[in-house]
């Protein structure tokens, strides 16, 4: 191996040495064949280095493959991966990085070409993920959702479900101009929103084929109400920062109702489903909102205001403006062939007084039950409370329903 070291002395003129991003910077006769270790450094944040340059230096000067670590000087990246022309790999933590910067300091007398520490290029299609997944990842967008220009949240829950997204193998056009790298290829690693919506379209095409008659609702509720709010260790769902490979503790902002289960949401048990007349009472219960303009947009006339938009029939309940007590009503039909009782159990806001009525029933197939759920703040606080309504059926149904409540004084 060779290092591009002397980091802790490094100086902006000798960034684009370090970042392996100018070939002719590079001493043939010392890389040819060798596996070189290179920096994410200043470059990189500022835009002037990239990923592609490091591959192209390395082709250029026969590098038998390349390792893009972290700078402490610049603290941990963000590894997005492209496709190689030679074997590259990153390692985009200062914690693991300093094991190569130490055996170099330690052992080299800070002399690059002294660098003897040994690699091997082996079989590299047995992938071992050990870490906890799903992680929310920081790019993925978060709640509360807005209803106006002012920034006010809105009584709904954003984001609605989580699902995969980052880093697919996805199909890619040949001829897209988006990433010079990437041309002439027809598949890339991608991330993002339209990476996640393909995942969670499949389950709904799924779910649609095993119920033709159920409506987009009942489909959005099913896929809701089934999601599962823990991780592969079991514990709850964790979400990526602003700091780089930190997590938190994730809530419905982040999450929605939790990670989409294609198996759960074919046998829900209940849905909350909602139908046309549903949304035009949700928009005419807006504050502010012109019911002339409803009127122009939908056709349909503000005839059934509900009392409050968080009364719209979804598998979630947000109120943004809480103050002293406030009823919130759904309504649950079974979707399932038989009778099923369901037990309810509240997790509360912290801060927040929360009352289920029926707290038990039995609800026959295709039949609906109306649930009342009562809040109730003493006073009010600095920001949005989460907590969950759990019913549990007799024949192993678990629907759950994600709360979201902002207590004002």
């Amino acid at each position: 191996m060779f290092g591009t070291f002397n980091i802790l002395e490094q100086s902006r003129s000798k960034n684009t040495f370090y970042e392996c991003q100018r070939p002719e910077m590079l001493q043939p006769a010392a890389v040819l064949g060798s596996i070189v270790v290179c920096f994410f450094g200043q470059g990189f944040l500022e835009g002037t280095s990239d990923l592609s340059a490091v591959v192209d230096t390395a082709r250029v000067r026969g590098f038998a493959g390349f390792v893009l670590v972290a700078n402490p000087l610049y603290g941990d990246f963000v590894a997005q991966p492209i496709p190689f022309s030679v074997p590259g790999i990153m390692i985009p933590r200062v914690s693991d990085a300093q094991i190569l910067i130490h055996y170099y300091e330690d052992y080299t007398n800070k002399n690059p070409t002294k660098y003897r520490a040994t690699a091997a290029i082996k079989e590299g299609r047995m992938a071992t993920f050990d870490d906890p997944a799903p992680i929310v990842a920081r790019t993925s967008s978060r709640g509360p959702d807005i209803v106006d220009d002012k920034m006010n949240p809105a009584d709904v829950l954003k984001p609605d479900i989580l699902a995969p997204g980052d880093q697919i193998w996805s199909a890619w056009s040949p001829v897209s101009l988006m990433n010079p790298i990437l041309r002439g290829r027809a598949f890339a690693l991608l991330s993002g929103t339209s990476m996640a919506t393909p995942h969670v379209a499949g389950v709904a095409a799924l779910v649609k084929q095993a119920h033709p008659g159920w409506s987009p609702a009942m489909i959005a509720s099913a896929i809701s109400t089934t999601a599962a709010g823990y991780d592969s260790r079991g514990l709850p769902i964790m979400a990526q920062g602003g700091e780089l490979y930190r997590v938190y503790n994730s809530t419905p902002f982040d999450r929605g109702s939790g990670f989409v289960s294609p198996a759960g949401a074919l046998d829900p048990g209940l849905v909350f489903s909602a139908e046309f007349e549903d949304y035009i009472s949700f928009l005419c219960s807006l504050p502010g909102l012109d019911r002339a303009r409803v009127k122009y947009v939908t056709g349909a006339s503000c005839n059934v205001p509900v009392p409050s938009p968080a009364d719209l029939n979804l598998p979630s309940i947000t109120i943004s403006a809480l103050s002293g007590s406030q009823s919130i009503h759904r309504r649950a039909t079974n979707v399932a062939s038989s009778p099923e009782t369901y037990t309810c159990s509240v997790l509360p806001p912290d801060g927040v007084a929360v009352e289920v009525q029926p707290m038990i029933f039995t609800v026959l197939p295709r039949r609906t039950q109306e649930l009342v759920i009562r809040f109730n703040v003493p006073h009010g606080s600095d920001g949005f409370k989460f907590g969950e309504i759990v019913l549990v059926g007799s024949l192993n149904h678990i629907v759950r329903l994600p709360l979201s409540v902002f207590p004002k004084a």
